[in-house]
């Protein structure tokens, strides 16, 4: 009987018990796991956090109501999970994990012919300077969610400070407002949210979002040092010399591969810490296999490895994982990145590139922006949507995409995920097929827009404007009608010309100047530049996304 042992018992580390399971019956199948759980949603932490979802074990039941504990693997699965069993240490040549039992201090030693490291990720250490305290804390495991949740109940946070600005932060501070009321501060040293995956407009966008909802935004800078007070609070030292006071500190900073079991091993690393592996997630190791947020994979845009810690991609590791060590020829071709979280009724999404990844990677890079409705804009339900395209200029190949708004954009984005894994370029955008009917989408989607507008750039010259992209010396023409501009007015000189009078006054307009129209949402500014570049006019283009955009960046 071949012994399979599984280091780790979350989403890699089961998905590859459970399908193995049903491959080969016939194999001894063991998890161990250092937590007291397995199987647990960790995506799921922010809104136990927030109070959305009320009971734990919800994050760890079946779709029918079962905990996945130990006794539902064994019963159900004849899968053997050891929780509380943190491994110390792995004999690749004498094919042996030894490991001690958190409960009883025992420690034990388990013998496999196959092992499966899913060991995860662990949060970076800051390099600030920072007191031991229980209230600063990481927000990274089930158990650091429901210290959370207890505190919050108990009233004992009132004033909170978030290091990092990435997906976790962002999720973390939603649920420190949105429920417990509590005053919350974000800190990112960079100028945005998300900068990771997000430029500078829909990232301004994102930051105003937070800031409206009353969490405050202290971007641009970093921490120097956190100092505790005789009353028990935290004094926050920035570099931009600002002193931020408050009672609970969370540091998500970031998360590394956990793989410190494995060093000077002989295992092999990357540049990220993760472990190597090949397509079908073997290590450099004989019979070892290797996935979820401990391992490096290939980034199927650049071709090059990277760390892409995401519950998505482990769990199809698991099953590639399952297939390879029963002998199926399943592979794990790599990533481009797909993300999406939702934060106060927003839904943010991106998958690729985005414009600093792109020209890091020598790519010729060129974006266009835009706004739409998620449906027809008489719809009553209509939504507004917004979203970033980039591509390569010569190839017109896709690179990268973003998403935000309050209708639902992961269905765009998962679209063009798939077309970008698979090498698209613009004219895919355009023949992009999607489901049409009123109360869920238009007739044409933003991806046939984004692409229409990209390769009209690229073929005509009508260029789409970022709003910090404008030349001081542009005229600005506003098409919008008089009413639209008493509303929201634009925060520039320009000039007034409604869409349907423009055409009467515009062709006695001088040649040598640059002209960007601008408009509500974009498709009567793209007309108007488009019209303007057919009569010989150079220098033309259009404000990406219109006011509809410029409004939800401008505080």
């Amino acid at each position: 009987m071949e012994k399979v042992v599984i280091i780790g018992g979350m989403a890699t580390g089961c998905k590859t018990a459970a399908r193995l399971r049903r491959l080969r019956p016939d194999f001894s199948i063991t998890i161990l796991e250092k937590l007291p759980f397995v199987s647990f949603s960790t995506c799921g932490m922010p809104f136990f956090a927030s109070g959305d979802i009320d009971d734990f074990n919800d994050l760890i039941k079946t779709p029918w109501g079962k905990p996945r504990d130990t006794e539902f693997f064994k019963s159900a699965k004849d899968i053997d999970v050891l929780t509380q069993s943190e491994v110390t240490k792995i004999d690749f040549q004498k094919k042996t994990v030894s490991f001690k039992s958190l409960t009883s201090s025992e420690y034990k030693t388990i013998e496999f012919d196959k092992l499966v490291i899913a060991t995860g990720a662990k949060p970076i250490e800051p390099k600030f300077e920072f007191p031991s305290s229980e209230k600063i804390m990481n927000f990274h495991s089930p158990i650091d969610a429901k210290k959370v949740r207890l505190m919050a109940q108990k009233g004992e946070i009132s004033k909170a400070v978030i290091i990092g600005g990435g997906y976790i932060g962002c999720e973390l501070a939603e649920a420190l407002v949105s429920l417990w009321g509590i005053d919350t501060t974000i800190i990112e040293k960079e100028s945005h949210l998300l900068p990771m995956s997000l430029d500078k407009e829909l990232g301004d966008f994102l930051t105003n979002i937070f800031r409206n909802h009353s969490v405050k935004i202290s971007a641009n800078t970093t921490v120097r040092m956190i100092t505790e007070t005789e009353e028990g609070h935290f004094d926050i030292f920035l570099d931009n010399d600002e002193v931020l006071t408050s009672d609970t500190v969370f540091l998500c900073t970031g998360v590394k591969p956990s793989v410190e079991l494995f060093e000077k091993s002989g295992l092999e690393t990357g540049n990220f810490g993760g472990i190597k592996v090949d397509n079908q997630l073997r290590t450099n190791v004989s019979n070892v296999w290797a996935g979820g947020d401990c391992i490096e994979i290939k980034n199927l845009i650049t071709g090059n490895y990277g760390y892409y810690p995401l519950g998505s991609l482990a769990n199809r590791q698991g099953r590639v994982i399952a297939d390879s060590i029963a002998g199926l020829e399943s592979l794990f071709p790599g990533s481009v990145g797909a993300i999406s979280i939702k934060v106060f009724d927003t839904i943010i999404a991106g998958s690729g590139l985005n414009i600093n990844q792109a020209i890091a990677n020598a790519f010729n890079t060129a974006k266009v922006v835009g706004a739409w409705y998620d449906r027809p804009d008489y719809h009553p339900d209509a939504k507004p949507i917004f979203g970033k395209l980039i591509y390569e200029k010569e190839s017109l190949r896709l690179l990268g995409i973003q998403m935000i708004g309050k209708g639902e954009v992961t269905r765009y984005t998962d679209t063009f995920t798939s077309l970008l894994s698979k090498n698209g370029n613009l004219y895919d955008l355009i023949n992009a097929e999607h489901c049409y009917t009123p109360p869920h989408s238009a007739p044409m989607n933003p991806l046939n827009f984004l692409g229409a507008m990209a390769l009209e750039q690229e073929n005509s010259g009508v260029i789409n404007y970022s709003f910090d992209e404008i030349p001081d010396d542009a005229i600005i023409i506003d098409l919008r009608e008089k009413e639209e501009v008493e509303s929201v007015p634009l925060s520039l000189d320009s000039q007034n010309l409604s869409f349907d009078e423009y055409r009467k006054h515009i062709r006695n307009f001088p040649k040598d100047k640059t002209y960007i129209f601008v408009c509500q949402k974009g498709p009567r500014s793209y007309e108007g530049a488009f019209f303007l570049k057919k009569l010989g006019f150079e220098n033309i283009g259009y404000l990406g996304g219109g006011m509809q955009l410029l409004s939800k960046i401008i505080d």
